[in-house]
């Protein structure tokens, strides 16, 4: 292996994605971590309660056994503590702690103590003692020489007479017995916390796993559309609100894209059906000629049927090409200030040979000078065809009439016939592509069907919209509504 395609391998590991945890683990873990840190604060407090109750509760045995101390002293005729160790009741319990008591002097030499206090804590010092001047004296927490805990409180008394100086009774109480309970409890609250993280974990994992069951149907069921199951929908009863609003939405899309694919089926069967009928003309005419030797004059009808019918294939495909691009809003409009007035006149020039030869009457009418923002090709094709339209579909006699006004910023075009109306459950559907009224007419070469596709797709690309009204027999109107300005 050449030595640089090894930083390549480590690029394009690096590169790769890496597989992100699934919703499921990380709502499991989030459950877990934050329910046990609030069970893990909640022993923090309850630990701490129990720390300082017990230290308050130290600090009053000793509050009682000082004054009890107090009381023995003063009764005492030689004012000593006895100096031989009492025997432990029969009826105190074996966990009470022992309790120690010393009588100093302001300069910290001891006057008196019980047994045993010498050997675990040494006296305070005069500079400790000159440092207390509360009267409820000062509590400590302490070491023996024996590494024990203690807990002593320190206040000042008088002395036995007024004359005497200030001294400072020491009580000491043992607390070993306590850090051993709270060791234990200690102990104990992190077998609670390790249970509980087990347990939080479980219960976040089922959480997490009944939340991510819908999740998990809507997964299913979109697994299963193809494009031969786009009438499947996802069930939404039931459903949370939040995946209510999901389930809904997905449905929505695929109500549009069932539509889009009939759509899109519907269009292939009618191109193919539009591309065949000339395809069969131009194979039967060439077949006839092929069939026998004929004239010049026979050769020529011939080819000039089969330029017709080429002609007509083009104009389809070009009408499709066009509508394509429109669908893709690939090509920008070439919008430009255009004095509609003139172009309704333009175009009525333009179809007034038409017109006359099918004995129709083709009207202009005055316009308010109205100009617009425009591509002026696409919208001379839009009224091209309309004007077509009406004039195929006007008898002899008939008239067809051009008009254009300006409101409230819009531009409003309407081309009006009084030819032979459609019926009204045609309406709907005049505007659809390949979409004819008269069935019969199929197959002529002016009814491909496109013509007023073409026209919408022209109107929509301007940010307009269009719109029909007819009745049978009593002519048609096609009103455009586009905006005057882009």
């Amino acid at each position: 292996m050449s030595s640089s395609s090894a930083p390549d391998a480590a690029r394009r590991e690096a590169s790769r994605p890496r597989r992100a945890l699934s919703i499921a683990l990380r709502m499991t873990a989030w459950y877990a971590l934050s329910a046990f840190a609030l069970i893990f604060i909640a022993t923090g407090l309850l630990y701490w309660v129990l720390v300082d109750s017990m230290y308050r509760e130290d600090i009053r045995d000793l509050a009682d056994n000082l004054n009890n101390a107090r009381l023995l002293l003063s009764a005492s005729p030689t004012g000593q503590l006895s100096s031989v160790p009492q025997p432990r009741p029969s009826w105190a319990p074996s966990h009470q702690p022992e309790i120690y008591l010393r009588v100093l002097d302001s300069a910290g030499r001891t006057l008196t103590e019980t047994p045993g206090l010498a050997d675990q804590l040494p006296p305070p010092s005069k500079v400790e003692l000159a440092g207390i001047h509360a009267p409820g004296g000062e509590s400590r927490e302490t070491v023996s020489r024996s590494g024990g805990p203690f807990l002593t409180l320190i206040v000042p008394i008088a002395g036995p007479r007024a004359t005497d100086p200030s001294q400072y009774m020491e009580v000491a109480m043992d607390r070993a017995h306590d850090e051993y309970l709270l060791a234990h409890y200690r102990e104990r609250l992190w077998v609670v916390l390790g249970v509980s993280l087990v347990l939080c974990s479980i219960a976040g994992f089922l959480i997490a796993r009944g939340g991510m069951r819908p999740i998990e149907s809507i997964s299913r069921t979109a697994a299963r559309i193809r494009a031969t199951t786009l009438h499947e929908r996802i069930e939404s009863s039931g459903l949370p609100a939040e995946l209510r609003g999901l389930a809904e939405t997905f449905n929505s899309m695929l109500d549009r894209l069932e539509q889009s694919f009939r759509h899109v089926s519907q269009f292939s069967d009618d191109v193919a059906h539009e591309l065949r009928t000339p395809i069969n003309n131009l194979r039967g005419e060439i077949e006839v000629a092929l069939s026998k030797v004929r004239s010049a004059e026979d050769y020529r009808d011939i080819l000039g049927s089969c330029l017709e019918e080429c002609t007509r294939i083009s104009r389809v495909i070009r009408t499709l090409l066009f509508l394509a691009r429109s669908d893709t809003a690939a090509d920008a409009l070439q919008r430009e200030p255009v004095d509609v007035g003139q172009e309704l006149a333009n175009v009525g020039a333009f179809y007034e040979a038409a017109a006359a030869e099918a004995g129709v009457d083709l009207r202009v009418s005055d316009s308010t000078g109205a100009r617009a923002e425009l591509d002026r090709t696409l919208f001379q094709q839009a009224l091209g065809n309309l004007v077509s339209n009406a004039i195929a579909h006007t008898p002899r006699g008939g008239a067809v009439e051009l008009a254009a006004r300006a409101s409230a910023g819009r531009l409003i075009v309407t081309v009006s016939d009084t030819g032979c109306g459609i019926a009204p459950e045609h309406l709907p559907h005049v505007f659809e592509r390949f979409y004819r009224v008269d069935r019969a007419r199929a197959g002529s070469e002016q009814n491909a069907g496109l013509g007023l596709a073409v026209v919408r797709s022209i109107v929509t690309r301007h940010g307009g919209e269009v719109a029909i009204d007819s009745k049978v027999g009593n002519g048609t109107r096609v009103k455009l509504v586009v905006p005057i300005s882009a």
